[in-house]
């Protein structure tokens, strides 16, 4: 099976879990964090182009931590793409804040700037972007908007670390950018998220919430949890974010191969890459017009870990089942007909080679 996503993990890696293993040193509570959280978080900033980065353990707990820095709660509104992960959005119910769901742009399945503008208000404190697949959201529109309203930006950048729009890297643009080291993203740590900031003050608060709103230890001055990353962790990140140029240009290549070979069919959609950004290829999509979940199936049975991320636009999910009334046509017609394949720096050129004729295998069969 050529699966759909596999961590690179080579010797540096190894070498830098042991090294934290003999050390015993294997997680610290003070405001900083231990020497490999440090190291980590300064090679992450350096690469964003910010001024701080706090590490956490999850690209959810990086979009909760980024809530409660900015307070949003009870009364407060949040605006998202209606098609992403749950957590782009159970993270405002968390704070006990309410949240507004927008439909996409279907080039690049990321939050339509139309549909923002007809849904803000007075209410709505943050703007929650999602550079989904690791294509940029359009930036300067959502800016636009989100500083006539006085709300905050928090971009949801968990799946594209290394994208830039319009030479800017994600994760710089809004007040706070949210990015996720999970194991299938393009870097990881395992599991493992992290804040980005220029903001002084924000940058400040985060690393008190992730530790229980203290600063000295046993001092919690606001509400906090623990969120820290542990320094395994850590070390595994830092030697992840030097090979992030070859991950990136690895999965560009592989992107630029099954564009070649796809988009000859008038069957497909595939992805694009729009004037203003650069992608890091997270995932690679198509959209596929009919016979989706069949395809799919075909694919995995004879070897390849296609799969569909997202099934379910949220505002169709019982958790959000208030507002299915609420119409999103495009993130219903992506949730329908989207279908993402291998595109990892793993593959092999035979391994390319498979996925292709295997996806045209099954458009013959199905379509």
């Amino acid at each position: 099976m050529i699966p759909i996503n596999k961590p690179i993990i080579e010797k540096e890696e190894k070498r830098a879990v042991q090294e934290v293993l003999d050390s015993l040193y294997l997680t610290d509570s003070t405001l900083e964090g231990g020497k490999f959280v440090r190291e980590f978080e300064r090679l992450f900033a350096e690469r964003v182009g910010v001024k701080h980065a706090v590490a956490v353990n999850s690209g959810t707990s990086a979009l909760l931590a980024a809530l409660l820095s900015l307070k949003t709660g009870e009364g407060d509104e949040t605006i998202t793409s209606g098609f992403t992960f749950s957590s782009t959005a159970t993270t405002s119910i968390f704070v006990g804040a309410s949240v507004r769901f927008t439909d996409i742009d279907l080039r690049t399945y990321c939050m339509s700037p139309e549909d923002l503008e007809r849904k803000m208000s007075e209410k709505t404190k943050v703007i929650i972007p999602v550079h989904l697949y690791g294509h940029p959201s359009q930036m300067d529109r959502i800016v636009e908007i989100a500083r006539r309203f006085g709300s905050h930006i928090v971009e949801d950048a968990a799946q594209s670390l290394g994208s830039e729009y319009r030479g800017r890297a994600t994760g710089s643009i809004g007040d706070i950018g949210c990015f996720s080291l999970y194991a299938t993203k393009v870097i990881t740590c395992g599991e493992g998220g992290m804040l980005t900031t220029d903001d002084d003050e924000l940058a400040y608060k985060l690393r008190m919430i992730r530790s229980h709103g203290q600063t000295k230890g046993y001092d919690a001055e606001i509400l906090g949890l623990n969120l820290r990353m542990p320094q395994i962790e850590a070390a595994i990140g830092i030697e992840q974010i030097k090979k992030l140029d070859r991950f990136i240009s690895q999965r560009r290549e592989n992107a630029r191969f099954y564009n070649e070979e796809l988009s000859r069919s008038e069957k497909v959609v595939t992805p694009v890459e729009m004037s203003y950004a650069k992608t890091n290829w997270s995932i690679y999509t198509v959209l596929v017009k009919e016979k989706r979940d069949e395809i799919a199936a075909y694919l995995r049975e004879n070897g390849v870990g296609a799969s569909v991320y997202y099934p379910t636009p949220l505002n169709r999910l019982p958790l959000f089942s208030r507002q299915d009334d609420i119409k999103l046509p495009n993130c219903e017609n992506a949730a329908d007909h989207v279908l993402s394949l291998p595109v990892h720096p793993a593959l092999t050129e035979e391994d390319r080679r498979k996925v292709c004729d295997t996806f045209k295998q099954a458009l013959r069969k199905f379509l």
